[in-house]
């Protein structure tokens, strides 16, 4: 994920629910969404959800890859806090700020991204990658109502202000 295709966005902090799975990405990620979209269509709720975050916690370069942790998420709403707490997890996406860029297509072929975005991500001027925040994924397209070449994904990096940043000075008009 190189700079010239990113753009420096904030993310909130949101509450989400959430099914872990660890391993791999290449083979967690698939795996934690077809447990979280079956337990959301079981329970008659995958149609209002809206978009889903994908929670990547470790660098497989820091982490063995039998060790790194995958979150599928979607935003908790109150209506599925009790039914969430007994099935699964909750947890409050960290706010700040991240390095994003859109990708379209396949979220298959999207998988790869994000299990090369640690050793790939080249951050932008004055900041640096934050290994304190995970790697986000926010799915923004249902894929069982548009087709696959129209999928969108934003590929969210954290990052950190690092080193002495100049922000431009204000000049007054007389």
């Amino acid at each position: 994920m190189s700079n010239p295709h990113s753009v420096l966005i904030y993310l909130r902090p949101t509450r989400l629910m959430y099914v872990r799975e660890t391993g791999p990405y290449e083979r967690t990620i698939p795996k934690a969404w077809e447990r979280l979209t079956a337990w959301l269509n079981d329970n008659g709720l995958y149609a209002p959800i809206g978009r889903g975050y994908g929670l990547a916690r470790d660098n497989p370069a820091n982490v063995t890859d039998q060790n790194c942790r995958y979150d599928a998420c979607v935003e908790l709403v109150p209506d599925l806090e009790d039914r969430a707490i007994r099935d699964f997890g909750i947890t409050t996406l960290q706010g700040g700020a991240y390095a994003c860029r859109r990708l379209s297509g396949s979220y298959a072929r999207m998988h790869s991204v994000v299990a090369n975005v640690y050793s790939e991500f080249k951050a932008l001027p004055g900041l640096a990658f934050d290994g304190n925040r995970p790697v986000v994924s926010i799915y923004i397209d249902n894929p069982d109502r548009f087709a696959e070449n129209e999928l969108r994904a934003d590929i969210c990096v954290p990052v950190m202000v690092v080193g002495d940043v100049e922000c431009p000075t204000e000049t007054a008009i007389a």
